[in-house]
This record gives C-alpha cells, sequence and structure tokens, in this order.
C-alpha cells in the first residue's frame, strides 16, 4: 500500500513547536510523529516513537488531512445526557453543600449513598454509586475534611469585619498622617511541642502508612507576624505565652516596619494581645478581630503550612530540643521566596500609601 501523504501546509518545525506548547500529551505525541513523518523518517519508527502502531497514525494522518491540527484532539462528544436538569443539579449542589442538618438528621455527613437516596426521593432519579460520584465531581464537589469552626463564632460579623477593613485603614492614616505607607501584618501564635501530630504523605495505595506521634507534655510557643504584601515575617521561640513575650514580638516587628510606614497588626482577643501591660511602638497599630475568628487571621493557615511539612512526625528531647527546630523552621520559611505572601495574602487586607 502506497504511504499516505501528510498535509503540507504546516513545516515539521511549526509542528514541533506546536507540540512543545500542546498541554494534552497525547495531542502533543501525535504532533510530533506527524513532524517526524515529513521531515522523511518512515512511519513505523515515527508511530513506534510516539507510542503507536503505523495503522493508528495512518487514522491519524486521515483526520489530520480533513480538518488540520484541531483534528489530533480525542473528541468523545457529549455522551449521554445528564438526567438530571440544571435546576435539579443546583439543588442537589445546595444540599451536598449545606450537609445534614444537626436537629433533624441523625448522621454528621453525606455518604454517596445518602446522596443517591436523596437524588431518588427528590428527584425520581436512580443513579449508582458510581455514577452519582461522577457526578458530584463534575459539580467541582471533592470529599474533603472540614476546618473546625467555633459554635460561637459570628460569620455576618466576619463578613462585616472584612468588607469594612477599608474604614480601619482610613481611621489608621488619619490619626497618623505622619506615615506615607501602610501596610498590614497578621500576628498569632503556635504552641509546638512533644504532644506531636501526624500528617498525610503518599503511601502504597489500600495500606495505612505509620508515622511517629509524640506522647510528651513539654512544648513551646512561636509568637509570628507576618506582612504578606513584603513576603517577610518575624518571629520569637518562646517557652511560654505571656505579655512580656508579646512585647518582644511587638518591639521586634517595629524594627522591621520601614521608615515613614505604619503597620496595622491583626490579632485575636487572647489575654497578652489585651493586656494592660502591653507595650505598643508607635508605628503600629493593633487591630482586634472579631471574636471566635480565627477564619480571617490568616497566619492560621501558615501555622498548618508549618506543621505538615516540617512539624509532624518529630520527637522531642526537652524544650530546648523543641525551640531549636522552631527556629530552624521559621527560618526555612523565610528562605522561600513567594511562600508566606501566597499563603496569607487576602484582598480584603492590603496595605495602602498614604
Amino acid at each position: 500500500m502506497p504511504s499516505l501523504q501528510i498535509r503540507p501546509d504546516l513545516p515539521p518545525e511549526n509542528l514541533r513547536r506546536l507540540a512543545k506548547l500542546e498541554s494534552d500529551a497525547r495531542v502533543s505525541r501525535r504532533l510530533l510523529a506527524l513532524a517526524n513523518a515529513l521531515d522523511g523518517m518512515d512511519r513505523a519508527t515515527a508511530a513506534r516513537l510516539a507510542g503507536m502502531d503505523r495503522q493508528t497514525l495512518r487514522d491519524w494522518v486521515i483526520r489530520y488531512n480533513e480538518d488540520g491540527v484541531e483534528a489530533l484532539s480525542d473528541d468523545w462528544g457529549d455522551g449521554r445526557p445528564c438526567r438530571l436538569n440544571e435546576i435539579q443539579l443546583a439543588e442537589l449542589k445546595v444540599i451536598v453543600l449545606n450537609g445534614p442538618n444537626p436537629t433533624t438528621d441523625i448522621i454528621s455527613a453525606w455518604r454517596v449513598r445518602d446522596l443517591c437516596r436523596i437524588v431518588e426521593e427528590r428527584f425520581g432519579v436512580r443513579y449508582k454509586l458510581s455514577g452519582l460520584t461522577r457526578l458530584l465531581h463534575t459539580l467541582e464537589l471533592s470529599w474533603q475534611t472540614p476546618r473546625p469552626r467555633h459554635p460561637r463564632s459570628d460569620p455576618e460579623a466576619q463578613e462585616s469585619f472584612k468588607a469594612k477593613f477599608w474604614r480601619v485603614m482610613k481611621k489608621c492614616a488619619a490619626d497618623h498622617p505622619e506615615a506615607k505607607r501602610f501596610e498590614v501584618w497578621f500576628q498569632d501564635e503556635a504552641r509546638v511541642g512533644q504532644k506531636g501530630r501526624v500528617t498525610r504523605r503518599w503511601h502504597r495505595r489500600g495500606e495505612r502508612p505509620r508515622m511517629v506521634k509524640d506522647q510528651g507534655y513539654r512544648s513551646a510557643y512561636i509568637f509570628g507576624a507576618v506582612c504578606p504584601e513584603r513576603d517577610t515575617g518575624v518571629a520569637l521561640v518562646l517557652s511560654r505565652a505571656s505579655t512580656e513575650g508579646m512585647n518582644l514580638l511587638l518591639e521586634e516587628l517595629s524594627a522591621q516596619v520601614p521608615p515613614r510606614t505604619h503597620a496595622l497588626v491583626l490579632i485575636d482577643n487572647a489575654g497578652w494581645h489585651v493586656s494592660d501591660e502591653l507595650i505598643v511602638p508607635s508605628n503600629l497599630t493593633l487591630v482586634p478581630l472579631p471574636p471566635y475568628s480565627p477564619e480571617l487571621n490568616a497566619i492560621e493557615n501558615l501555622w498548618q503550612y508549618l506543621r505538615e511539612r516540617w512539624l509532624s512526625g518529630c520527637v522531642f528531647r526537652s524544650v530546648e530540643d523543641v525551640i531549636d527546630r522552631c527556629c530552624q523552621v521559621w527560618n526555612d520559611l523565610l528562605n522561600e521566596p513567594g511562600r508566606i505572601s501566597s499563603i496569607t495574602d487576602r484582598d480584603w487586607a492590603r496595605g495602602v500609601k498614604a
């Protein structure tokens, strides 16, 4: 059988350039196979290098000759239409996101089999577990571990705080006309110690990995503050949490604020944050967050990152060992350009010029 001619409108170098930019590896291999064939390589070798046989390459040549590069993508069509309409899909998504009603349902979270029952009862459509799982994924839903929320937290107060934070910055600018620039810092403390924790790790499917977990009681505290805008932070590692420790941190933080700049420091309502013995430097303003609102303190996400990456599966012999480890971890964090900013940046809490 004579070799099938390949349309010559795109030279091999163009096809290779398209292959390099292509995100779909299968399409990239097809483009490279066509480029090699156009360059004079025999079809069997071009197909083998692309992970296909000669007949498959011939099929792709036919599609390419008819419709060009666009024909090299896998077109599976729209498939079987969803048995739920758009309104029903939106309602199902609301049901999943709201979760079980704690006053009427006796379960803590929906299983897929529970949702299968709800879909059948409410919409009259029966799904298998695998089918409904795929449907949940198409709704951009996934099985996740929730973050704890205090029962006395007030979501409306949190949203109001974020929406009106610009007023706080405006008032701070009026109170400090000497400042030409304002920046926002998030401050908090993290307890690290022998009461260890474990974290997720890659492992063989079907087996649960094991990780050492310390069971002692000695601990230390990282007094930390971070500025997302400048991708920097300051921290002190102390053996206990106290007003004295907070004063030391504020002194260190004040020294890190650039000249003619004023820093707004977001804090929670811990006792050492509101003590009458607290000494606040003149270039800092403490801004208390709404009660029970760790979600608003971006440094909480940084503590989680440190614990999952460096502070899990550790065994500490003494408090000094804990302190040394925390100091090392904080320095390693500062040596990761962009890490603090990527974790703690919040649109509603960005510094402004005066």
